[in-house]
């Protein structure tokens, strides 16, 4: 007889794992929305920072920083829920995430002193990434591997609205009003996501499940999920692949905006274009995982990507900023939307064989993402080369270790056996 079908509730009660063919597409829905604050955090005040640095007197790419300072907040932060959620449950680390960040983002609103902004948005991120901790250890508490690809794939397509309307949307806010009211914004979405965590989001955890181990031991348990295979190869391998997205992210004002000259507005539509081709290939994913292996995806998205970068890098290059705008948006098109193929395989893959510890290899595997995109940052301010070459370093040098990675997987690895 198979698991009654769960619910959009208030429920408390936490479920037994899914093993239907059907998923609770509502519930998964929800979720995306929650961790859309992260993306929407990250993209939505990016055409603004041109203006932010004429406001505070700096440069476009000195103001880029604040990029770096909140994956700064989101590495500690997740290592901080991750093994609070396996302790307590999934709800409560919510409550209190939403909050912080409501509160960081009030801060970012009012300031005008750069380094109080940058540190607001450490606090931000601090607050924020308890959604993706939280959502991708509910999803594996209640679903299996191959149900698990499949929903972050339907979670992509809500939270990947985000990338894709945020830039827009920031540019009409600047439009209308100035760059603070951008983050008043912001507080009101948090707010927003107290309200689903209070009235849609029940427990998953069951008091059987919690990791019960001593606090002190937190370190040790980390250390051991970096050297189980299962989890370390496509969790690393995968970080680096999306940490790529996070150098795009960190240097595409400085590129479009300052080199190209491009508007605020046009800004936000290349941008969401990318967005759009990275949820277009999650949705194809879906599709794929009943015919063909995620392994065999995974590496063929990681294939893509590496070879789209190595075509940026070639151009940039050859040709430096003299390069056709377009050609230059494909080669980045192309890179972004392969992590439609990469990064809902190697999260079911990473998490498949954890259990009592599904929050903290969550909250490692976002942490080692975010921690890629702060090296690429790095990486960016170490080339004192054209911007277009710039870019195109830092993404093939950490797409090429990111595919290396993911090929050392085991092939022969099945997923049907993880519980």
């Amino acid at each position: 007889m198979s698991a009654p079908k769960p619910t959009l509730s208030s429920n408390t009660a936490a479920p037994t794992r899914v093993r239907s063919a059907e998923l609770p597409v509502a519930w998964i829905m929800m979720l995306g929305l929650i961790v859309s604050v992260g993306p929407l955090s990250i993209d939505m005040y990016l055409p603004a920072l041109p203006a932010m640095a004429d406001s505070f007197g700096v440069s476009t790419a000195f103001m880029a920083n604040s990029v770096p300072a909140y994956f700064i907040g989101l590495v500690f932060g997740q290592l901080f829920y991750g093994p609070l959620s396996d302790r307590i449950g999934r709800v409560k680390p919510l409550y209190f995430g939403m909050t912080l960040y409501i509160i960081a983002s009030i801060i970012c609103a009012t300031t005008n002193n750069e380094y109080v902004l940058f540190a607001g948005r450490t606090v931000q991120a601090l607050g924020a990434c308890v959604g993706a901790v939280v959502t991708r250890a509910a999803i594996r508490d209640r679903l299996t591997a191959k149900q698990t690809a499949k929903a972050f794939s339907i979670m992509i397509l809500v939270m990947g609205l985000a990338p894709i309307l945020a830039p827009s949307l920031g540019a009409l806010f600047l439009r209308f009003f100035n760059w603070h009211s951008i983050f008043w914004f912001l507080a009101a979405f948090g707010a927003l996501n107290l309200l689903l965590t209070k009235f849609f989001f029940f427990e998953t955890l069951t008091e059987e499940n919690r990791n019960v181990q001593p606090t002190k031991e937190v370190l040790s348990q980390y250390w051991d999920l970096l050297k189980d295979p299962t989890f370390s190869y496509p969790a690393i391998g995968g970080g680096l692949l999306m940490g790529a997205m996070f150098v795009y992210i960190s240097a595409a004002s400085e590129l479009i905006m300052d080199t190209y000259g491009i508007s605020a507005t046009h800004f936000g539509w290349i941008f969401g274009l990318n967005a759009a081709g990275f949820v277009g290939l999650t949705q194809l994913n879906q599709w794929l995982t009943n015919r063909f292996r995620i392994l065999s995806i995974l590496r063929f998205g990681a294939m893509m990507q590496v070879i789209s970068a190595a075509a940026l890098f070639v151009i940039g290059l050859v040709l430096g900023t003299d390069a056709w705008l377009p050609l230059v948006l494909a080669c980045i098109f192309f890179c972004i939307a392969g992590l439609g193929l990469t990064q809902p395989n190697a999260s079911a893959i990473a998490l498949a064989f954890q259990k009592r510890r599904a929050g903290m290899a969550s909250a490692l595997q976002g942490s080692l993402m975010f921690s890629v995109g702060i090296f690429g940052g790095l990486l960016l301010n170490l080339f004192p080369v054209n911007p277009v070459l710039k870019i195109g370093t830092a993404m093939f040098v950490l797409m090429s270790l990111g595919c290396y990675l993911i090929w050392q997987i085991d092939r022969n690895l099945t997923l049907d056996d993880a519980e």
